[in-house]
């Protein structure tokens, strides 16, 4: 186990014989809920396009639906997350949390009493628990490996979580069609609890000192203090671009997927998960590509602006999707999986950056804006896509999307190159020290 939260700290794994089998229970438990998480995802549009006959418009208030706690909480719940000292128990609080919240909205949907509105209100709440979550998850793993590893960790998590997602995929089809939308969303209570059980199996960590970031401040200032990393050097405000630009052209087409196959190219319910299938793949492979990727001496700046730039290079494969249902289906799933390729890489690196240029006792608050700017970016997607749906028509409105988003990244590009090849010239003299003033 980590005992100091030292930030240039290099964990020795022989000195620290359960380092090993915590991960691997941490791997389990976040594998078994992204494998329920991942059910319900693709449920819920399913379910609203099948059984409520939900328009573009409704789909895209679905999607927005999670990302508005982000925006609201975000920023108050990273402060929060520096200031707890005993970031597993809240993990555990949470993921308590969910399952009980999608297993109330799965019986609803079992005795036919739930509705869209049902629906919206899930994304809502599992949104806010989603926003302590996400900055938590990076401060529990920090203290568990340090910030020299937590890159490749990161990369053996989220290949994990991508194995899970694929097999999810496969099963998510035939699941709805012959349990219905019910059993999709069960799964991903069970899946919680299994996350509970793991985290309560691990060694019991030691407790985070109350540093300069846990020392209670409550003003808004210093919670919005992550915020102020990404108006630091040049490259840290380049990743607004190669963040937000992502987060909302890929939200506004999750919006409009589920009829784009559903009711375009008629994928029939039962294999609509198939097309989702390659994602998984492609993540897995990701992951583990970034993790050869990220070798001593090679910048991981540029590769967050390489991963970026691929994924939404590859994103006009799924509105060229035509043809034959087969043929089609096939297009679809590289157009839904080359992009998460190299997303994966992109975040893997990114997680990387932030481990290297962010203090430990800040690492809540900025990820939590990371988070609240993601978000804002993801809603804004996602109710421009379900709009554009309603009044283009959801073909053409795939085509807007991905262009404008590919538009704006090769725009970017140069200057975030540019700013990542200052920035490492710099960083052996000087450390950089207004880049990571949090």
């Amino acid at each position: 186990m980590k005992r100091e939260p030292n930030l240039h700290r290099e964990p020795n794994l022989h000195r620290e014989p359960n380092l090993h089998r915590d991960l691997n229970l941490y791997w389990a438990g976040q594998t078994a809920s992204t494998f329920g998480s991942v059910l319900t995802g693709i449920a819920l549009p399913l379910v609203a396009v099948v059984e409520f006959r939900a328009s573009a418009g409704q789909l895209g208030l679905i999607g927005a639906a999670a990302t508005l706690p982000v925006i609201l909480l975000g920023l108050p719940a990273g402060a929060l997350a520096d200031r707890i000292t005993r970031p597993r128990r809240a993990l555990l609080a949470l993921d308590t949390l969910s399952a009980l919240v999608v297993g109330v909205v799965a019986l609803g949907l079992a005795r036919h009493a739930a509705s869209i509105g049902w629906l919206i209100a899930l994304d809502v709440v599992q949104g806010a628990v989603a926003t302590l979550l996400g900055s938590l998850y990076f401060v529990h793993l920090r203290q568990l490996v340090g910030a020299e590893t937590i890159g490749a960790v990161r990369a053996r998590l989220q290949a994990g979580q991508f194995g899970a997602a694929m097999v999810a995929r496969v099963l998510v089809g035939p699941v709805i069609a012959g349990f219905g939308g019910s059993a999709a969303l069960a799964v991903d209570a069970v899946s919680y609890l299994l996350s509970v059980l793991a985290l309560l199996s691990m060694s019991a960590p030691t407790e985070l000192p109350r540093g300069a970031g846990r020392d209670g401040s409550g003003s808004l200032r210093w919670a919005a203090g992550g915020l102020r990393f990404f108006a630091g050097h040049p490259f840290h405000r380049a990743l607004l671009v190669f963040v937000a630009v992502p987060a909302a052209s890929l939200a506004g087409v999750d919006a409009l997927t589920a009829p784009f196959l559903l009711r375009t190219v008629h994928v029939p319910t039962g294999a609509y998960g198939l097309a989702f299938v390659l994602s998984g793949a492609m993540g897995l492979t990701g992951s583990a590509v970034a993790s050869r990727l990220l070798r001593p001496g090679r910048d991981p700046r540029q590769l967050v602006v390489a991963g970026f730039a691929g994924a939404m290079a590859c994103t006009p494969l799924l509105p060229l999707a035509a043809g034959p249902v087969p043929l089609a289906t096939a297009c679809a799933a590289l157009g839904i999986g080359l992009p998460v390729f190299f997303a994966a890489i992109a975040n893997v690196a990114l997680v990387t950056v932030f481990g290297v240029d962010v203090p430990e006792d800040a690492m809540g608050r900025t990820m939590a804006a990371l988070y609240v700017l993601t978000a804002s970016a993801a809603m804004s997607g996602a109710l421009a896509g379900g709009a554009l749906g309603d009044a283009l028509g959801v073909h053409p409105a795939l085509w807007a999307l991905d262009a404008a988003a590919l538009g704006a990244v090769a725009l970017a590009a140069p200057w975030a190159l540019r700013a990542a090849r200052q920035l490492r010239e710099a960083a052996p003299a000087s450390a950089l020290p207004e880049a990571v003033q949090v």
